[in-house]
């Protein structure tokens, strides 16, 4: 099947996706901790070093990261999903990354899909994602490397 991304590195650009999609549960259980609250300063006498960091908003900020971080991986695998042919490969990423269900079980749901016919539909998906997936965050793209011609100095 010829790619549609033209100077890519496909399996660099996979291994992307993939890592990114691997972190979405991460991503979740760290926006679902349990709520913190605000606490007295214990005042035990001893002389302590002075604390310059804010931690209740450390907490509060990577709380938010996660949230951002999770939402951002649905949404993404959402904008997959342009018309019915593109429709597969975004119920692809949401059985196997989402909701974690096996590759026989997506393969099953998506009107059992012979193994090779996954494979390739997996590919195809993880290359779609990371192409919908803002640079802004990280850009998951990886170009192939094309040298640069020098120009030849003639010395005379």
């Amino acid at each position: 099947m010829k790619s549609i991304f033209k100077n890519v590195d496909e399996d660099r650009t996979i291994e992307n996706a993939k890592r990114v999609l691997g972190d979405y549960r991460k991503w979740v259980l760290r926006a679902r901790r349990v709520s913190f609250s605000l606490q007295s300063p214990t005042m035990d006498g001893m002389p302590k070093s002075p604390s310059y960091g804010n931690h209740i908003e450390e907490k509060h900020v990577n709380k938010v990261n996660a949230e951002f971080m999770a939402s951002l991986v649905t949404n993404v695998i959402a904008a997959i999903e342009v018309d019915e042919g593109t429709a597969v490969y975004s119920k692809l990423l949401e059985f196997k990354y989402i909701k974690h269900y096996t590759n026989v079980k997506c393969a099953r749901l998506l009107d059992n899909l012979p193994d090779r016919t996954f494979d390739k539909y997996h590919r195809q998906a993880l290359l779609m994602f990371a192409e919908v997936y803002p640079d802004a965050v990280e850009d998951l793209i990886v170009h192939k490397y094309k040298p640069v011609k020098t120009p030849e100095i003639e010395w005379s």
